[in-house]
């Protein structure tokens, strides 16, 4: 466990900082032990922020247990910030994935995406965009999407690439997402998979049809 050494003053504010609201990984930071009345102690003393951001305080044994059952603030390696608190200190380490992983066809143990592997977050992300972009243009142009990608194939090729580039980071990371309003991990998955039926539906059509669907 990374963490470094506070003071038991500073462990005393440790406890009531209130701390920022972006997604983090989880943050540790170990003093060497106070007691009730802020004296220093003996008994080692970690604080750490539960999954709702407020900062708690525990012995190491039931910091490592939270962490465990995934109740501990998380924060982004690809940020790398922490909260205000714990300047100075190291985010504690958390599993990271391989490329072989996130590209995997089964999301690897531990993933805070559970059991949706990269290929299946990718390629959601890829339809929604595709099939928005793509409906959009054959309502203005009634070009077919074979005819869209030949009018601008660089472009395209380029927000294909940039989107997965952008997922691989992230689902490498163990990045925790975070919810924007109505707007969870869960509702994108369910949007990814309409999205990707909705769009082998349209390439289908046009493939039979050799017309646009709209």
């Amino acid at each position: 466990m990374s963490a470094f050494t506070v003071t038991a003053s500073l462990a005393s504010r440790v406890a009531s900082a209130a701390p920022t609201t972006a997604p983090r990984r989880a943050v540790v930071v170990k003093a060497g032990g106070f007691t009730l009345d802020k004296t220093v102690g003996t008994e080692p003393v970690v604080f750490f922020t539960d999954k709702n951001g407020d900062a708690k305080r525990g012995t190491e044994a039931e910091y490592v247990a939270a962490r465990d059952s995934q109740e501990t603030y998380r924060a982004s390696t690809v940020t790398g910030v922490l909260p205000g608190w714990a300047a100075g200190a190291i985010a504690d380490s958390t599993i990271n994935y391989t490329i072989q992983q996130a590209f995997a066809f089964k999301a690897p143990e531990g993933h805070v995406r559970g059991t949706v592997s990269g290929p299946e977050l990718m390629n959601g992300r890829l339809a929604m965009v595709a099939f928005v972009s793509a409906a959009g243009a054959e309502l203005s142009s009634a070009e077919t999407v074979s005819q869209q990608f030949a009018d601008a194939p660089v472009a395209v090729l380029f927000t294909i690439s940039s989107i997965i580039f952008g997922s691989l980071i992230s689902y490498q990371a163990n990045t925790e997402p975070t919810a924007v309003g109505p707007f969870t991990a869960e509702k994108e998955v369910l949007n990814g998979r309409c999205a990707m039926v909705g769009m082998g539906s349209l390439l289908a059509f046009e493939t039979l049809k050799h017309v646009a669907l709209l």
